[in-house]
């Protein structure tokens, strides 16, 4: 009898040495697999949470326990759409299970720990006045190339709190400035490569430039000569067009109305001098398709290229009209 107890023992220490060494080499198995030796998954939901992308994902809000790739699975399990950038979104805990336990790869051995209502702000950035300002200032530089400009008003419509990422401008058309200076243009926000936002961009330029002014006043028909002008800088959309730059732009020309003292000189104030003056003597051609007559005459008024004049027929002593061609000659209108 007390031989088959001694047996019996020996068996069960037996049994107890095996079971231990089939447990000591799964560890070492599980081990060399670099896998936990538990395997068992948690899931611990924070209540307050801050997240950068569009979508939250589990692993924004959530500590995970897990063996390998089950637990970059898990993190990647999106649970919905992310707030505005620096807004407040919350979820509920059931949803949030719902949505984990939908995952059909997961095993039953899971638990999840998480708080009745889970909050999620998403992270932002502001975009300052002045760093639309510095992209709109190089843009305008190089349409106004080695020219002395201003941006003398700028206004911004549209900034808001953006995503996190790589922020660029974008502009559609280079057609910033009209006539009279002003500025007005839309940008495209583009963060990470997405077009966030379009900003309305309004403001005014002055570029300035040196040019002629009179420096007395003239009278129509006058000439005027390098000492009767002198170069002052303007911005130039305040001149309109036409404005002049350089002396050669006046030479052996006169002015077609009157000037004031002070006043910009601008090319249509200025014409070539007549072809013909008043009192010159001048060939009168009169002419058709089978006869051409030509006598003197003389000219009642001024004549400029192509211009129609009076002449006074010295032959018959009356008057007509004709065309100026060239110093001498003027052909007669019917």
């Amino acid at each position: 009898m007390i031989s088959i107890k001694l047996n019996i023992r020996l068996v069960l220490l037996f049994l107890v040495a095996l079971l231990s060494v089939q447990q000591g080499w799964m560890s070492c198995l599980m081990a060399d697999d670099g896998q936990r030796p538990n395997g068992d998954i948690k899931i611990i939901i924070k209540e307050t949470n801050l997240v950068k992308k569009s979508d939250v994902l589990l692993g924004d809000i959530s500590e995970i326990q897990a063996n390998g790739f089950l637990k970059e699975a898990l993190e990647n399990i999106v649970l919905g759409s992310s707030p505005k950038p620096d807004k407040v979104k919350s979820f509920d805990r059931k949803k949030i299970v719902s949505i984990i336990q939908s995952q059909r790869y997961l095993p039953d051995n899971m638990t999840i720990t998480s708080p009745q209502r889970i909050y999620v702000k998403r992270l932002c950035q502001t975009i300052l006045k002045q760093d639309v300002k510095k992209f709109v200032d190089t843009r305008l530089s190089q349409v106004f190339k080695q020219k002395e400009y201003q941006l003398a008003s700028f206004n911004v419509r549209g900034l808001e709190p953006y995503p996190q990422g790589k922020t660029l401008f974008r502009m559609e058309s280079n057609d910033m400035i009209d006539k009279k200076g002003k500025l007005s243009l839309f940008l495209d926000v583009i963060i990470d490569g997405l077009k966030e936002d379009r900003l309305s961009v309004t403001g005014e330029v002055k570029v300035y430039e040196n040019v002629l002014h009179a420096k007395r006043s003239f009278a129509k028909g006058e000439t005027l000569g390098k000492a009767d002008v002198f170069l002052e800088k303007n911005n130039i959309f305040d001149l309109g067009d036409n404005f002049i730059k350089t002396f050669e732009e006046i030479d052996k020309k006169i002015l077609t109305s009157s000037v004031r003292k002070g006043e910009c000189l601008k090319t249509s104030l200025l014409a070539e001098p007549p072809l013909i003056h008043k009192g010159d003597i001048v060939t009168l051609v009169a002419k058709n398709d089978n006869l051409m007559i030509v006598t003197s005459g003389i000219s009642i008024e001024d004549g400029f290229e192509n211009g129609v004049i009076k002449v006074e027929n010295l032959t018959s002593g009356k008057l007509v009209r004709g065309i100026v061609k060239t110093k001498s000659k003027v052909e007669v209108v019917y």
